[in-house]
């Protein structure tokens, strides 16, 4: 067999740990922090495959928490509680086994917990959860909103980055569904009409805010619309709400707008999984009649309507939405009735 000059040179170099080709040495790696606005559970893991896995289902990602030793230090074991739905970490294994008797699944050593740098743990009876932080100012911000401070959980090699982008940093919005027409507040008065129907707007608002973690109804939005805005406003022709009222109550909720003036723009909106807030002719055929619906995702030129009437709810064609926008001038006073939402 022959091998070239230059080749034996390399492998002899490599043999000595002299070569210029070499497995890198990690003494730190990195944790990452998931959120789930829907339970409310910060999730920690070292696994990037994990971390991204449950970014594509919905939890948000809030950085690096930390750098954690690769070896050398106590494991952290991971535990889950199937009947809470809620996970715990902890180093130590008598409190291990213990939680396994009462029922909690025991799932992997989560990471390993060395250094100089202190990890908080605080505790929420009301939820059952539990929170991991190395920022001493967030855990006495939660201790003052009645956090139980648990002391020093763990121990970190070094700070992480809340600002990392390494998954992508965009809330992720959940789809729902509420209609305006439900017996719950139908017959609510808000200003000079009833939600049933004029409530399409405050609808349209409580899912994207709901879909952002939030709990709100549309009476709480209505009315909210109406102490801000002009929703329902007597003084003003015409019932329910316009695009000023619109922009300005998801303001107050703590939402940033994006205007969509262009078919291309509201599919790259959709594209990129935010919510989309538009003021339609109602049922595609009636001009004098506006309706606001909920756009979200995008597939082959079709989009999902959450219609709070829930008359065309479902896979509608974007073509067909875009070429029936709202026509009345109300609607349009704050631009097209066309916006993608963010939290701010």
């Amino acid at each position: 067999m022959k091998i070239k000059k230059e080749l034996l040179i390399l492998l002899f170099l490599i043999m000595i740990g002299v070569g210029t080709v070499h497995a890198q040495a990690y003494t730190s790696v990195p944790l990452y922090r998931m959120y789930n606005s829907n339970s409310g559970e910060h999730f920690y893991t070292e696994n990037l495959y994990e971390a991204t896995s449950l970014h594509s289902v919905g939890w948000n990602y809030e950085g690096i928490e930390s750098y954690e030793p690769v070896t050398g230090g106590a494991p952290v074991y991971r535990l889950y509680n199937p009947n809470a739905g809620v996970h715990f970490y902890t180093t130590n294994a008598y409190e291990k086994q213990s939680l396994v008797n009462r029922g909690w699944r025991y799932e992997l050593i989560a990471f390993v917990s060395g250094g100089n740098i202190p990890i908080y743990r605080a505790y929420n009876a009301h939820n059952s959860q539990h929170n991991y932080t190395t920022s001493a100012g967030e855990q006495n911000n939660l201790t003052r909103l009645g956090w139980s401070n648990e002391g020093i959980a763990f121990y970190a090699n070094a700070y992480g980055n809340p600002n990392d982008n390494t998954i992508s940093r965009q809330p992720v919005w959940h789809s729902n569904f509420l209609y305006q027409n439900d017996p719950r507040w139908a017959n609510v008065s808000v200003g000079d009409s009833t939600l049933g129907p004029e409530g399409c707007g405050p609808t349209s608002i409580a899912m994207i805010l709901n879909g952002y973690g939030a709990n709100y109804n549309p009476v709480q939005i209505a009315r909210t619309a109406n102490q801000i805005g002009n929703y329902n406003n007597p003084n003003i022709p015409g019932d329910g709400i316009d695009g000023q009222t619109v922009v300005k109550t998801l303001n107050y909720y703590g939402m940033q707008t994006t205007q969509i003036t262009t078919k291309e723009q509201l599919i790259n909106e959709l594209r990129s999984n935010k919510p989309v807030i538009y003021g339609m002719e109602w049922l595609y055929t009636y001009p004098r009649i506006s309706h606001f619906v909920i756009l979200s995702g995008y597939n082959n030129g079709y989009t999902t309507v959450h219609d709070p009437l829930n008359r065309i709810t479902g896979s509608n064609s974007v073509e067909r939405l875009w070429s029936h926008p709202s026509q009345l001038s109300d609607d349009w006073n704050a631009g097209r009735p066309a916006w993608s939402v963010l939290p701010k």
